[in-house]
């Protein structure tokens, strides 16, 4: 009688596999040399025995001994779990086993006979089938321990890393500048995930490869909520003990604004002062062409049709330094800042009462949500209902309470952490022109948009030079302070202001 020999490792990395596989060979051989069998064929495959089908060497072996039809084989083997650790392939083998297809399965260790220890493989089989459902179990009851205790159980996703001493996740300082600014930019409305993509590579954002990150992959991050504090797994929220990168309010205006899709088109031709400029004659907005191949010109769209201005053609770089003149209407000087900081903490301890009555409401969201779980319980205990409506109620209402929570937590860290935050925030504004002032010719076209329309709603323009600026929020006030180092005038002229 003619043996079969295979032989099976799970794993398919090959660079782990070969030496297992080669030593099952060998040692299969030396038992087939002692005992005197005769191999005809050999097969070695790297697959999981798992699932069904997923062997096709396996499906090979079989077929071969099916189709010799005038004599049977013994298969060599170094366990039995290697031929099987599925009910289907198991029952695949123990046929042919009765069919006398196989005369023997010649393990390392034992002999399986048609005549007296088929129930013994079926034994066996199944215990190897009972191994993989109950790892299977395991790993899952594993991962949903960890994530209910906070923890993230995968590979860290791109703006953290993990950290394997802990066991946990922690920010990536080198990525997560970058990811705050994807989800900025695309919660401003004003740029698509093409704009953020190449801006973040300009700014050397890369995969841990080196490579460019693919918009596709951009489009993924902003729609995971981890980066907010929060995992989800198989539809259910969990809140995760890793620190947050941005916070959940910015995480949801990204929603909304990628729900809406209201995307910018693409413009064939990219003008940087357009939308921005306007005449100061006819009040109608200036508009913008390529000449000679590589000059942008900006002129008046002559709209009401009695303007001589669209006659004048003004050059972006003219106009450029013209904008340039907007910073010296809003700077400060750093005592000033000081005092605005003072002003503003002000506000922030009126403003307590507003947060303290949010997180009140959150508290009774929180208890209310808490009551239908309970009721929902109560009708499944009473087999009122279903086990599949209650199992979707309930997941519904775990991750409104984890919404819940997640917005608890972010209002106790502004009360708590309020002098910090607003500190940041009032030195952004008022150090904002003085900063952009020193490089403003100097940088990108697109950082000059960025900036320009930070400051203004538009600026007009006459006979190439500019006539008035209109600010917005907060620096048209402070635009309209006429000396900028008393700080007395500025907040008359601030509860004067009707917005």
């Amino acid at each position: 009688m003619k043996y079969i020999l295979y032989c099976r490792k799970s794993t398919e990395d090959k660079g782990r596999q070969v030496l297992s596989l080669d030593s099952q060979i060998n040692e299969m051989r030396k038992i087939a040399d002692n005992l005197g069998l005769k191999i005809e064929r050999e097969f070695r495959e790297s697959k999981s025995a798992k699932m069904p089908d997923n062997r096709p060497l396996f499906s090979e072996m079989i077929t071969y001994i099916q189709k010799n039809k005038k004599e049977s084989y013994g298969v060599l083997c170094w366990k039995i779990d290697r031929l099987s650790r599925n009910p289907i392939d198991s029952a695949t083998v123990q046929w042919l086993l009765q069919q006398g297809k196989i005369k023997v399965i010649q393990t390392a260790d034992r002999q399986y006979l048609p005549s007296d220890n088929v129930l013994l493989f079926n034994v066996e089989s199944s215990m190897a089938n009972q191994y993989i459902l109950d790892l299977s179990k395991n790993v899952k009851r594993g991962i949903i321990a960890k994530l209910e205790q906070g923890g993230f159980p995968n590979f860290a996703p791109v703006g953290y890393i993990n950290d394997k001493a802990n066991k946990t996740i922690v920010i990536d300082k080198e990525r997560d500048r970058y990811i705050r600014k994807a989800f900025e930019m695309y919660a401003s409305s004003n740029h698509s995930l093409k704009d953020i993509t190449n801006t973040l590579y300009d700014e050397g954002f890369r995969s841990r490869g080196g490579n460019k990150i693919h918009k596709s992959k951009i489009h993924y991050l902003l729609s995971n909520p981890i980066y907010c504090g929060i995992i989800e797994k198989d539809g259910k929220k969990y809140i995760g003990n890793h620190k947050p990168i941005i916070s959940k309010k910015l995480f949801d205006d990204v929603q909304k604004v990628a729900q809406l899709a209201t995307r910018p088109k693409t413009k064939k031709l990219y003008f940087m002062y357009r939308g921005v400029l306007k005449c100061s004659k006819c009040g109608c907005a200036m508009t913008a062409s390529k000449k000679k191949g590589k000059h942008i010109y900006y002129y008046c769209t002559n709209g009401k049709g009695k303007c001589n201005e669209h006659k004048v053609y003004l050059k972006e770089e003219k106009a450029s330094e013209e904008m340039a003149k907007a910073f010296k209407e809003v700077k400060f000087d750093e005592r000033l800042i000081n005092l605005c900081y003072k002003a503003k903490m002000e506000e922030l301890e009126a403003n307590d009462d507003y947060l303290t009555q949010a997180q009140d409401n959150l508290k009774k969201q929180l208890e209310a949500v808490s009551k239908r779980k309970n009721a929902l319980l109560d009708l499944f205990i009473d087999g009122k209902i279903e086990k599949d409506i209650y199992d979707n109620k309930n997941n519904l209402l775990n991750n409104e309470e984890v919404e819940i929570k997640k917005e608890l937590s972010e209002l106790k860290s502004k009360i708590g952490n309020k002098g910090k935050e607003t500190l940041e925030r009032i030195k952004e504004v008022f150090l904002y022109p003085v900063n952009k002032e020193k490089t403003f010719l100097e940088i990108k076209d697109e950082k000059k948009e960025e900036v320009i329309k930070a400051l203004l709603w538009n600026a007009q323009f006459e006979n190439q030079k500019i006539a008035h600026f209109s600010f917005k929020e907060p620096y048209n006030i402070l635009s309209k302070v006429s000396n900028k180092s008393d700080f007395s005038q500025l907040l008359r002229d601030r509860d004067s202001n009707p917005d």
